[in-house]
């Protein structure tokens, strides 16, 4: 029973681990810096040091560092097919005519034309891990900030999405058409921010785990960025395994998420009943406005309905309208009037006042 639970315990799997981690900051183009990727960078070497894996880090990647840090990282995985490799790049990254490039520190482009001799296609990424034929892969792009490049036709607003071969999850940190938010500066990007948080809790597999992220962007960007993901992996992975007979505390839950999990369950509803719950739970919410106007185009879209009441329950005529049962001395003739109404005969007036009087 003691080996049992030490199982249960240990690391989620006993695989290789790699990964290879790249901020860019520092652009050689003053217009082009950015405050947060090399933070982003050393955490999440941090936190996937602390999940199992061996790292490999490079900060402020030039476009010959690209191509020799994933060569080795490729080199890597393929070692071992049961590996588990991750990619992550957090930096500038852009799309021109469907491709998604990311941006070298030392990078010159003037056009969307310099990008293929001067930017690295992130599909050399997912080529490289088809290549090593290993049991998984994770692609991380924090590269969704806007768009650094003079406008022109062929580039446009974040990434573009990628199909992600068998065995590879790829995150975003925004939708397509979206950019992501560098955050404060010192600090961690949005996106990074909230998938460190979501990496350390023991229990959670991947996909669950990325849509809290996705829960915690949008609350903490009130909306404005979404992340995505494109997934084609079987089974279950785990950053952190469960730890047993653990159940997570009230004070571990952040109630952004609950309110945001709230919202996202009901506001296509049709229900103004729905919305009213909300303003009841979340009278000063994130979404109260939406949640209050919503309410007021049902209602009066769905004006109340009378309720008509069911024939089996309505009175009956008032000239059957005689006590069931009418005795009190009266002898037969309160049952014989009785039996004439309740055939709908008429009742003059002298009988009606007979059946007040005595029959009851």
């Amino acid at each position: 029973m003691a080996l049992c639970w030490a199982l249960a315990a240990a690391p989620a799997a006993a695989e290789t681990r790699i990964a290879l981690i790249i901020g860019n900051s520092d652009y050689s183009n003053a217009n082009m810096k950015l405050a947060n990727p090399a933070n982003d960078a050393a955490a999440m070497q941090r936190a996937l040091s602390d999940a199992g894996f061996q790292t490999l880090v490079k900060l402020n990647a030039k476009r010959r560092d690209f191509y020799r840090v994933v060569d080795e990282f490729i080199a890597k995985i393929a070692r071992d097919p049961h590996a588990v490799g991750l990619f992550y790049y957090a930096g500038h990254g852009v799309q021109a005519d469907g491709t998604n490039y990311l941006i070298p520190v030392d990078a010159e482009i003037d056009s969307d034309a310099d990008l293929e001799a001067n930017a690295f296609d992130a599909e050399r990424v997912l080529h490289g891990m088809k290549t090593a034929q290993n049991e998984m892969n994770i692609v991380i792009l924090d590269a969704c900030r806007d768009n650094p490049l003079p406008k022109s036709r062929g580039t446009e607003r974040g990434l573009a999405r990628m199909d992600a071969p068998s065995g590879t999850f790829i995150a975003y940190a925004a939708a397509p058409g979206q950019i992501a938010h560098d955050g404060a500066k010192g600090a961690n990007g949005v996106f990074t921010g909230e998938l460190i948080k979501a990496m350390a809790e023991p229990g959670v597999p991947l996909e669950q785990m990325f849509k809290r992220v996705i829960t915690g962007v949008k609350a903490d960007t009130h909306g404005g960025q979404q992340p995505w993901s494109e997934a084609s992996i079987q089974g279950d992975f785990y950053f952190h395994a469960a730890v047993p007979g653990s159940v997570p505390s009230r004070a571990d839950i952040d109630p952004r998420q609950i309110e945001l999990a709230f919202w996202e369950s009901m506001k296509n509803s049709h229900d103004d009943a729905d919305f009213q719950a909300y303003l009841k739970k979340y009278p000063h919410g994130e979404f109260a406005g939406l949640a209050a106007n919503r309410m007021k185009m049902l209602q009066s879209k769905n004006p109340p309905v009378a309720q008509t009441v069911p024939a089996a329950q309505r009175a009956a005529p008032a000239a059957a309208a005689v006590p069931a049962a009418p005795r009190k001395g009266a002898g037969g003739r309160c049952d014989s009037i009785q039996e004439r109404a309740q055939l709908g005969d008429s009742l003059n007036e002298e009988e009606r006042s007979y059946v007040r009087d005595n029959c009851h």
